[in-house]
């Protein structure tokens, strides 16, 4: 995490030079307004979806999670990682902790993939805006032609990286911190 906080800072402050240097300071008054405006915005999403993930890996059990979603739930629990990602709204800073908690509660990396794909191809809530955007035929054949790939993709990252879901889990530990205990 240390390493992803330097370098978006070392962006920051090059594109803040570059702001001074084509339109002026007044620049980077109007920059740090709008990331205000766009933190009060979110906050309320992240901080659920934090608490989301938090209690799902404190409030469901290991074994709830290992039946339905961990490597003895099979295609049951790379459906049902694919459903989920389905109904969860919100956007990535929403979801990517929810797959991470599905993770390090036990879940099989094929379920948290087909979480993240699901997420992204047949997300619900984007459903009536992609309608109203696109028109209900084009939405139609987008869902269908997608409607396999994240069953396919979690069976994929199934068979091929099953071996890494421990590897997986230790640096979601380390990013999170709960890795630095000796």
């Amino acid at each position: 995490m240390r390493n992803t906080v330097l370098a978006m800072s070392g962006i920051t402050i090059l594109l803040a030079v570059v702001g001074v240097i084509r339109q002026g300071p007044k620049i980077i008054i109007q920059a740090l307004m709008a990331g205000g405006e766009m933190l009060i915005e979110v906050a309320p999403l992240l901080i659920a979806a934090f608490i989301l993930a938090g209690m799902i890996q404190v409030v469901v059990s290991r074994e709830t999670i290992n039946k339905w979603l961990g490597k003895d739930s099979g295609i049951k629990g790379i459906m049902l990682g694919g459903i989920a990602g389905a109904l969860i709204p919100g956007g990535p800073y929403i979801f990517y902790p929810i797959a991470a908690s599905f993770l390090l509660s036990g879940a099989e990396i094929g379920t948290a993939v087909t979480f993240v794909v699901a997420k992204n191809l047949w997300s619900l809530s984007r459903l009536p805006m992609e309608i109203a955007l696109l028109g209900p035929k084009l939405t139609f054949v987008r869902f269908v032609v997608t409607l396999i790939f994240p069953l396919i993709v979690g069976l994929i990252a199934n068979t091929f990286f099953k071996g890494y879901v421990d590897k997986v889990r230790e640096q979601i530990r380390k990013i999170q911190g709960a890795g630095e205990e000796t």
